[in-house]
């Protein structure tokens, strides 16, 4: 589906209509829309056990909702789920999608394969994707050996191996320092400039980019979206929703750190 935006046509390239999921008789999520435009930088917020990563890993694939349709860059993911692989990039909050004993380089080498990267091409996207994150130096050292920082680097790298159209990430932003944050929401916000879509979700808003469109689920439905820009102003009342979010203090990060419901 194409969407009319002024004068440029944009295509919707994520379309999630009555999504419900339940885990015995705990109801997850209840008749959640979702939607996504070709370049959008999406990110998905709620309290702990809100359903955040069941909604994303709905719209993967890698799980599959109790009723509703699922359609990511035109593909009905309920029933071809294999064939967005290749045309997505995927960032888990599990490290351990790394292979620790192995290198940064290896890792890399190895994923852009399975991905039917030719090598050549691989090889050269992983020595840019390595370059930029700062781990070039470190190429060569077990994953094993790494920092959270510098795992959570390299896992993003991994999602962009194979040059993907949409970017699923699942709290990249837990566990880094404040410094590491800006440099990976930087980051994140010159590939969205680049065209490529973005749907993140996370507890750290403070740093957000304001064309960034924050959506809150509670209740098992999406409740609120909004522009960044729209609601970091403190007289508007939308900003009360999301004030302990945008402040971003350390105490709210760990207190929801371990947010396992989801």
């Amino acid at each position: 589906m194409s969407l009319q935006k002024g004068d440029a046509t944009v295509k919707r390239v994520i379309e999630l209509r009555g999504i419900r999921k339940s885990f015995g008789k705990h109801i997850v999520l209840n008749g959640v829309d979702f939607f996504a435009s070709e370049g959008d930088f999406r990110v998905i917020v709620g309290e702990n056990g809100s359903g955040k990563t069941t909604l994303l890993k709905i719209m993967i694939g890698l799980l599959l909702p109790d009723e509703g349709q699922v359609k990511v860059l035109g593909i009905d993911v309920k029933k071809h789920w294999k064939k967005l692989s290749s045309r997505t990039g995927v960032v888990l909050a599990n490290e351990r999608s790394l292979y620790w004993k192995l290198s940064a380089w290896e890792n890399l080498d190895i994923f852009g394969g399975i991905y039917g990267v030719p090598r050549k091409v691989r090889r050269e996207k992983a020595k840019e994707l390595l370059e930029r994150v700062g781990l070039w130096e470190h190429k060569d050292k077990p994953v094993e050996n790494f920092s959270t920082g510098m795992r959570k680097r390299l896992l993003l790298c991994k999602a962009l191996i194979h040059n993907p159209k949409i970017l699923f990430i699942d709290e990249i932003l837990n566990g880094l320092d404040p410094a590491a944050v800006r440099e990976m929401v930087d980051y994140l916000s010159e590939l969205n400039s680049s065209g490529l879509t973005i749907v993140m979700i996370s507890h750290v808003l403070h740093v957000l980019p304001d064309n960034a469109q924050v959506a809150l689920l509670r209740n098992g439905k999406i409740e609120i979206q909004a522009r960044y820009r729209d609601i970091k102003g403190e007289k508007n009342d939308v900003y009360k929703v999301f004030e302990r979010l945008i402040k971003g203090s350390d105490g709210d990060e760990n207190d929801l750190a371990g947010d396992q419901g989801d």
